[in-house]
């Protein structure tokens, strides 16, 4: 019966999200919803020290969330929006990325720029958080390059899309919330865990980028293959100096510097080192204008993009706990592990059915955020039930979240493309999903083989690829009835 209300309730929250009403109201409303039964089913408890009536604890669980998710983990991702928000208003990431982009623009092969800038993406996704704003950042400075070169408009579109496909470093709200979860320093998390996973991955991804652009290019008529960039291409040269390509990379030096890996004896945190490059920023912008009243009018605007962060990510991440706590308390996760240990599932079989559900809804929703805030918070406890180690299950879960969401038609940084493009965002998924798909599989069978569990879950993983072999075939197929049809 609980696994039937837990199914109930995800169908519910995604039909809804899917038709656009907030996330954070559809899952504080089927969170509270499916609490609201367990005090009638399974005497839940919410919260350790109980108002006096289980209705009230309700919305105190609630209250402990917000208290405990907006000073803590809420304030690194505030802090790291109002960073990000603060490097484009003074133009250190416009620099930065133009700088970036210097020596692709001097290769003659439009193929292997295709691969290097989606390479270049990810590096540079680790200073500039934001999917959309570093995909337009790129759309700004490769996409005149890459379209001259003769590379068709749809393959620039969906490489430079595909960017931050692959969330990894500090400045990911995802990669946070899995350290903490996995109960890791960030820092920590990254070199240990992400680096091994990820240095891979994203060779491998990119490669995959670049033969099927390749081949999709290949089958458009002959008068579009070299099409050229329409529009006003103007020189997009920004004002800020040279030397404010720096200002972004701070907070992963100062992190990196001053840890166990670097100066020991000198620890800084994330929520400082963020601090200390807002101060060296503002510092800069004095030096630059010599007028203090912009300066401090700037970092008013720094906590102004804060506040928009907690509205949109943080309280998503409180109303995704929420709704985890909604299935825990009706028994769902409980069911769940008892239904698979007694079919004789292990721990990887639930990893690996966390991270295609995960995957599957963010490309649904077309957010990675929502779906990994909403499944994060059961993993400490299914992995203390199944005697896994907590890094090694969500690991797996995290990046599904950011590759599903990369052939979703109806996510933020696939739309922006697009409209950039002058392409329907469906034209770009249509060139994002091979890709995707490919270096999502490549990604389980890396973090599978690192944990020891890859040849147990080989004739799954098989099965997938031979599902999606499939049901490309039968699209194919119809595809081509359609075109004979019409003809």
């Amino acid at each position: 019966m609980s696994l039937l209300i837990a199914l109930i309730g995800l169908i519910f929250a995604g039909r809804l999200i899917l038709k656009n009403y907030n996330p954070q109201a559809v899952l504080f409303l089927t969170g509270i919803a499916m609490m609201v039964i367990a005090i009638f089913t399974n005497n839940a408890i919410f919260v350790d020290k109980s108002t006096g009536w289980l209705g009230f604890d309700i919305f105190e669980y609630i209250r402990d969330t917000f208290s405990n998710r907006a000073g803590g983990l809420g304030l690194k991702i505030m802090l790291i929006g109002g960073f990000a928000m603060f490097m484009s208003v003074i133009g250190a990431s416009q620099v930065m990325v133009k700088v970036a982009a210097k020596p692709l623009m001097k290769l003659n092969s439009p193929y292997l720029m295709l691969a290097l800038a989606l390479i270049l993406g990810q590096v540079l996704s680790l200073f500039i958080s934001s999917a959309t704003g570093l995909g337009l950042l790129l759309m700004a400075t490769l996409y005149p390059v890459l379209i001259r070169l003769g590379c068709s408009k749809a393959a620039v579109a969906a490489v430079l899309a595909s960017t931050c496909a692959i969330e990894f470093g500090p400045g990911s709200g995802n990669s946070i919330l899995a350290a903490q979860t996995a109960g890791m320093d960030i820092t920590d998390f990254f070199v240990n865990e992400q680096l091994p996973v990820i240095s891979i991955l994203v060779v491998v991804v990119a490669a995959i980028h670049a033969f099927v652009q390749r081949y999709f290019d290949s089958k458009l008529p002959a008068e579009e293959q070299a099409v050229q960039l329409q529009g006003n291409n103007k020189d997009t040269e920004t004002e800020a100096p040279l030397y404010y390509l720096l200002l972004p990379m701070l907070p992963l030096f100062f992190m990196l510097t001053f840890s166990k890996m670097g100066v020991g004896t000198i620890r800084v945190g994330m929520d400082t080192a963020i601090l200390l490059s807002i101060f060296i920023g503002l510092v800069c912008e004095y030096i630059r204008y010599r007028q203090a009243k912009p300066v401090f009018e700037k970092l008013q605007g720094v906590f102004n993009d804060m506040g928009k962060v907690f509205a949109t990510v943080v309280t998503l991440i409180i109303a995704g706990q929420t709704f985890a706590m909604g299935l825990k308390s009706i028994g769902a996760i409980e069911a769940l592990l008892n239904l698979a240990s007694s079919a004789g599932f292990s721990a990887s079989i639930i990893v690996l059915f966390m991270a295609i559900l995960t995957f599957s809804i963010s490309a649904l929703m077309g957010s990675g955020n929502a779906a990994f805030f909403s499944f994060a918070p059961m993993v400490p406890e299914i992995a203390q039930k199944i005697g896994t180690n907590v890094a090694d299950m969500i690991l797996p879960i995290q990046l599904s979240a950011g590759m599903g969401r990369t052939i979703s038609p109806i996510a933020g940084v696939i739309i922006a493309v697009a409209g950039i493009s002058g392409l329907s965002p469906f034209d770009i998924v249509r060139r994002t999903v091979i890709p995707m798909l490919s270096g999502w599989l490549i990604m389980l069978a890396i973090t599978f083989t690192r944990s020891g569990q890859f040849m147990e879950l080989l004739p799954f993983l098989l099965g997938i690829i031979a599902l999606i072999t499939a049901a490309a075939m039968i699209h194919k197929k119809r595809a081509a009835q359609k075109r004979i049809k019409l003809a």
